[in-house]
């Protein structure tokens, strides 16, 4: 019997929803959650070297190089007992992050789910000036990081869609609403 768990990724524009989409499916299956942005802000609060090299393109809208979100969803998912789900947001934001994620997880036996959240670019300018968490959130950074989702995020949002594993959310409902139809995805899966 197989016991290999899946693992569900979540991708779409800046406060898109995907945090909290991603805590909430990782609460409701018991799941392991690694949140590529929360990981980044913990390296710039180390005050680290690479910290510092990091919060320079981070608080200018900048995506993070894809060989630094892939060391550090390799090094995630490779410790990943195959007994437990996993929930990643963040991962697999340009195309070279996505075909990497397919490539290991396929060959460490490991299904996956891509949920795309789907906003608009003026609901992220309203919900990133609302939550105002730092100085990602400021109204010209996040033009930046708009720009940067159609440079490099869509492609890998296409990618997963050319190989069947991304499934569109439309991500302006209200959250509770969002959260059980992918919980109505998620149970079809198993």
């Amino acid at each position: 019997m197989n016991t290999t768990k899946r693992l569900f990724l979540f991708v779409g524009r800046i406060a898109s929803g995907k945090e909290t989409q991603g805590r909430m499916l990782a609460d409701a299956l018991h799941a392991e959650l690694f949140m590529t942005g929360a990981r980044f802000r913990d390296i710039i609060n180390s005050g680290s070297p690479l910290g510092k090299r990091i919060k320079g393109d981070y608080e200018k809208g900048l995506l993070m190089p894809a060989w630094v979100a892939v060391y550090m969803f390799q090094d995630f998912l490779f410790k990943l007992s195959d007994d437990t789900h996993a929930v990643f947001e963040g991962t697999g934001r340009a195309q070279e992050e996505a075909q990497m994620f397919e490539e290991v997880a396929t060959w460490l036996g490991r299904p996956y789910t891509v949920f795309n959240l789907k906003v608009s670019p003026e609901t992220v300018v309203a919900r990133s000036l609302k939550r105002n968490r730092d100085s990602a959130d400021a109204e010209e950074v996040v033009k930046t990081r708009l720009a940067e989702f159609e440079r490099l995020t869509a492609p890998a949002i296409g990618y997963f869609q050319s190989i069947g594993t991304c499934i569109d959310i439309d991500g302006e409902q209200p959250v509770d609403k969002i959260h059980a139809e992918i919980m109505s995805h998620v149970a079809s899966l198993k």
